[in-house]
């Protein structure tokens, strides 16, 4: 969702004003594809923990957000991600846990001890 800052403060529900900006996906064939969601729907998107937990029956989906130009600095791009995850005990397979799934999953991730900005 776009929103637009009127004179008022108030935000007002704009279409994107730059028809590159929004989220993208890679598809299994490996094209990166902007994805199409129409007005008044969710989308939803599964992850690399139920990728393992249904034995690849369910795939993770590469996504990126782009932002396209755009000379208007008072249109902002809302979404809200609600991540659901099971306890760190439960079980994905019968070689790993969630916790230990984690673990990889930021040492794959991310360096122990260093940020980056």
């Amino acid at each position: 969702m776009f929103l637009e800052k009127q004179e008022n403060g108030e935000a007002k529900i704009i279409r994107s004003p730059s028809p590159t900006s929004g989220l993208y996906i890679r598809t299994r064939g490996g094209t990166l594809v902007k994805a199409s969601i129409p007005e008044n729907c969710i989308a939803f998107q599964t992850g690399e923990a139920l990728e393992v937990a249904t034995n690849k029956r369910l795939l993770a989906t590469p996504h990126c957000v782009r932002v396209g130009s755009s000379s208007n600095s008072a249109v902002s791009r809302e979404s809200f991600a609600l991540f659901m995850q099971p306890n760190t005990d439960q079980r994905l397979s019968d070689e790993l846990t969630f916790g230990q799934f984690s673990k990889k999953i930021f040492a794959e991730h991310y360096n122990a001890g260093t940020t980056t900005v």
